[in-house]
């Protein structure tokens, strides 16, 4: 069976979809070469839906700080010694001011706080606010909400590679857009493989967003899809503000296949301009965690005996 990996990215204006593509691809490769990986060719997609928000994507070329399509961080490889540590509280780019503290960690941005909560995310995370409004886009032609746009872009790549053994990565907001996608929308199509990158799945705010339809459906907790057929993994670095609540497992019961949240914390090294940002795709995509687990996924496409044995030592 051939495979694919496919990526979805998280919240914000991005390059253009082919800069965000390759730069991705190089960080998944740098991460292999790094540890030592042999050097694999894949076939490699992303779900970008980030044109659906905003009108022209950020430009690597603008030098003006000023300009709105100005990138003040781009993909380099990881060869720039890190000399001040700054995390999302410091940087509008990332969405958080300098109380984050104290809104989301102590429980303060939660639905019980509604008028601060929307407030927030509307002055700092203006993807997500769109995202869970009664938000309307035009798309060909037709008006959608903003969420089942993104959802159907989502989708609509997982049914083009269905019969494809499929690797999928969900970065920050990208692991909130497929667990909905997932859940509200199921689909037949089989993900052998999902990796969560500095998800906010475990923030009080998103957690709240899905009280409703636990209680709906009278559970206290959600079942990982059946179509996850291998393993989750979610992947967060303990320095990264989104993904501050890193225990996804406790939320989420195994599948009827037995497959559950496989939580690992690594260290995302991403450093531009020696300032690092522990919650950028890059640095995620070339831990060792994540070289490991891809190398894996890449290596299960052999067929044959050798592979079975593999397989049924793995087990």
């Amino acid at each position: 069976m051939k495979t694919i990996v496919i990526g979805i990215h998280g919240i914000g204006n991005k390059p253009s979809k082919k800069i965000l593509k390759d730069w991705w691809r190089k960080s998944i490769l740098e991460g292999l070469k790094k540890y030592n990986y042999p050097s694999r060719s894949f076939e490699f997609e992303i779900v970008y839906w980030a044109d659906l928000l905003h009108e022209k994507p950020l430009d690597p070329d603008v030098v003006d700080r000023d300009d709105p399509l100005f990138m003040a961080e781009k993909y380099f490889p990881e060869s720039q010694p890190i000399i001040k540590p700054v995390g999302f509280r410091q940087k509008a780019i990332e969405y958080l001011e300098k109380y984050y503290d104290r809104l989301m960690i102590k429980g303060l941005l939660s639905l019980e706080n509604k008028t601060i909560t929307e407030l927030f995310i509307h002055r700092h995370m203006k993807d997500l606010a769109s995202y869970y409004a009664p938000e309307y886009i035009e798309v060909k032609g037709e008006k959608l909400l903003v969420k089942d746009a993104i959802i159907n872009r989502f989708l609509d790549k997982l049914q083009k590679h269905s019969r494809k053994k499929i690797f999928l990565i969900a970065h920050s907001m990208g692991s909130i857009i497929v667990h909905d996608a997932l859940f509200e929308k199921p689909s037949d199509v089989k993900i052998d493989t999902l990796v969560s990158i500095g998800s906010p799945l475990g923030q009080r705010y998103v957690i709240d967003k899905y009280k409703d339809v636990l209680k709906e459906k009278s559970i206290n907790k959600f079942t990982v899809p059946d179509n996850i057929i291998s393993n989750w993994y979610n992947l967060a670095d303990l320095e990264d503000q989104v993904a501050i609540n890193h225990t996804l497992s406790k939320y989420y019961l195994r599948n009827s296949k037995g497959r559950e949240i496989i939580d690992e914390i690594v260290k995302n090294n991403y450093t531009y301009d020696g300032i690092s940002n522990p919650h950028k795709s890059f640095g995620y995509l070339r831990t060792p965690e994540f070289a490991e687990i891809i190398n894996s996924f890449l290596v299960s496409e052999k067929k044959g005996l050798f592979g079975w044995l593999r397989n049924l030592l793995k087990a």
